[in-house]
């Protein structure tokens, strides 16, 4: 049987500005490119804005996971994994 789904408690008065860290500037930089206007954007093209690597952009998303960002229910048309700012693109429902 299926569960009730429950949406995670986001605090929408937390900014990202006031939760990553500032003096990271791997960090800053992911989160200005997920804050650029667009609400989804691939772990390829924040490596190609930021010149990080995929794998450093992948690491800082994962880290702030569920808080800050979220992964899309749905992929690009290119079939890759789409993230973007939960204040942005609104929480996920999940199951407990």
């Amino acid at each position: 049987m299926l569960e009730k789904p429950k949406i995670l408690i986001y605090d929408s008065t937390m900014s990202w500005k006031t939760a990553i860290d500032m003096n990271d500037p791997d960090e800053f930089a992911v989160f200005m490119a997920l804050d650029n206007g667009n609400t989804w954007r691939t772990i390829a093209g924040i490596a190609r804005q930021t010149g990080l690597t995929e794998a450093r952009v992948s690491e800082i998303v994962a880290k702030y996971n569920l808080q800050l960002t979220r992964l899309s229910d749905t992929p690009s048309f290119s079939g890759s994994a789409l993230v973007g700012l939960i204040e942005n693109v609104g929480p996920v429902a999940v199951l407990d």
